[in-house]
């Protein structure tokens, strides 16, 4: 009994019932506006006693310290405190699921384009006032804040406090708690980020040539234009070409006879760096002798070409700027320089044709549009916005209606860009092939009431892709492929299958795994999170 009353008197219940409130205040904030957006469920539960933890470990971290020293950490831990509630409830109103580290390594390889565009898309008066109810807390707690005042009565005070911060963190660790943690997940992500940039540093990966173990040309290629096209943010779901009941792709529906169209391609990932790093590189960057498409382009003896209308983060920042920079020609027509205005994508069109009267004997050209990236309604001029009445959406309200409608709008435009690109390509002699695909879909209403992508709250639209192939006759008439659209393909393994297409093999070349190969094998198409895509998502 008296040791229990000592930990009252040290806790000082009396006068610390005020720092008590003011901490909690914005837990129970939390919790209240997240089963607003996101209704009652566990993950609620468990934010209110991770946010309770997290909370605990702050205070006791800075009564670790003496007097002034210990109110300047309080002040300071209590604004970060708000920050990562406000930055948790927006997250999970805005996608209806936690954050978690994959979100945070997003976010750190967003420029500054892309976030006004993702703030533009996704702001609602929601998030105005959930963004406001926080900032009233900061700022009451900044005219009167509240400091812990214990009353000393135990020896070693500061071991105590120190036992509690590991003590705490322990537990929520092992109790799984930590993966709600905005903190930690921070930490784990900026980790991540830079110890995958010098991976990158150490593999090269934007320098021109490296080391292919093995490599080896099937057979030696004289002259040809290779054109590969990767969309962004594009699902089939949404094409005429694919069936979808409004005509999107007035063009592609012309060619279909011209073109392979394949039907169940999925992608790795629902966000680009993860997609694109599985599809352009030999294993995903994970072993020492990796290698990505240009490298073996170069390799090959094609001149290489890289035209993007994707703003850059910076010149050696982005992943997928890395791996373009190992180009022979790299060319971004959305740079800084344009301030906020963000161009379509017909301004690669004129690079495109420089590029295909460039006099190398072999070229490989790639196209890295903007595609039907959010915003939508930014990604088309006025001429094309031919959806405006009631929309395909599976949810009646204006916001599915617009939304959907721009992004069949973006669709058409896009379809328009492809024709482009195709007219001046079928005006080529030589052996040329027009390969496209996406690096990951997108939701627009379909499955969930949503628009967007991200890998914690799967559905198919978000990695079902199109994937299609367009060969001149020269072309045909000079290599042979085993053409099978029903195949079930996993754009992870897309270095074999263009490896297939210029003829070359190497170490790690695995046929089964080519859509062209006689020995193609159908495989578990694992997701996102770890999700068996044929067996949990597939329709």
């Amino acid at each position: 009994m008296k040791f229990f009353r000592k930990v009252l008197k040290f806790a000082n219940l009396k006068q610390n019932r005020y720092p008590i409130l003011i901490w909690m205040l914005p837990v129970f904030t939390a919790f209240f506006l997240q089963m607003f957006s996101f209704g009652i469920n566990r993950i609620l539960f468990k934010n209110v006693l991770e946010n309770s933890a997290t909370a605990f470990v702050f205070v006791c971290f800075a009564l670790i310290f003496k007097n002034k020293l210990s109110k300047i950490f309080q002040h300071i831990l209590f604004y970060i405190f708000v920050f990562t509630n406000l930055f948790e409830t927006i997250y999970l109103s805005i996608f209806k699921a936690n954050i978690s580290a994959s979100s945070i390594f997003i976010i750190l390889e967003t420029n500054l384009a892309e976030a006004t565009e993702f703030a533009e898309f996704y702001l609602n008066p929601t998030l105005i006032f959930t963004a406001f109810v926080f900032i009233i807390i900061a700022v009451f707690y900044a005219i009167r804040p509240g400091y812990f005042i214990l009353k000393s009565v135990f020896n070693y005070e500061q071991l105590i406090f120190v036992s509690c911060v590991v003590l705490t963190i322990f537990l929520m660790k092992n109790r799984d708690y930590l993966q709600f943690n905005f903190i930690y997940l921070s930490y784990q992500s900026v980790t991540e980020y830079f110890e995958e940039q010098e991976k990158m540093k150490d593999l090269h990966i934007d320098q021109p040539l490296v080391e292919i173990e093995g490599f080896e040309q099937i057979r030696d290629i004289d002259e040809a234009t290779f054109v590969l096209i990767i969309g962004e943010s594009t699902t089939r779901n949404r094409m005429s070409l694919y069936g979808y009941q409004n005509k999107t792709t007035p063009y592609l529906d012309q060619i279909l006879p011209e073109i392979d169209k394949y039907d169940d391609v999925v992608s790795s990932h629902a966000f680009t760096i993860g997609a694109l790093k599985d599809a352009l590189t030999l294993n995903g960057l994970k072993s020492s002798n990796d290698f990505s498409i240009i490298q073996l382009l170069n390799q090959a003896g094609f001149k290489t070409f890289w035209l993007s209308n994707q703003r850059p983060i910076g010149q050696y920042e982005s992943l997928v700027t890395k791996l373009a920079m190992a180009s022979d020609v790299y060319i971004t027509k959305n740079t800084a320089l344009d301030g906020s205005i963000t161009p379509l994508d017909e301004v690669l069109i004129p690079e495109f044709e420089k590029a295909i009267s460039d006099p190398a004997q072999k070229k490989f050209i790639i196209l890295h549009p903007l595609g039907t990236h959010m915003k939508y309604s930014d990604r088309y001029p006025s001429g094309f916005e031919k959806f405006t009445d009631q929309s395909s959406s599976n949810f009646d309200h204006n916001l599915a209606h617009s939304r959907s409608n721009a992004y069949d709008n973006a669709i058409l435009y896009h379809d328009f860009f492809i024709k482009n690109i195709h007219e001046r390509l079928t005006k080529i002699e030589e052996a040329s092939f027009m390969l496209f695909f996406s690096d990951h879909g997108e939701e627009v209403y379909d499955t969930i009431d949503f628009a967007g992508h991200i890998d914690e709250r799967a559905t198919p639209s978000m990695y079902e892709i199109p994937f299609f192939l367009w060969r001149n006759q020269t072309f045909q008439n000079e290599f042979s492929l085993k053409i099978d659209t029903k195949r079930p393909a996993f754009l992870k393994d897309f270095v074999h299958s263009l490896s297939d297409l210029i003829q070359v093999k190497f170490d790690g070349y695995d046929t089964t795994r080519s859509l062209f190969s006689d020995d193609f094998k159908i495989k578990d198409r694992i997701i996102g999170n770890d999700i068996n895509y044929d067996k949990e998502l597939k329709r």
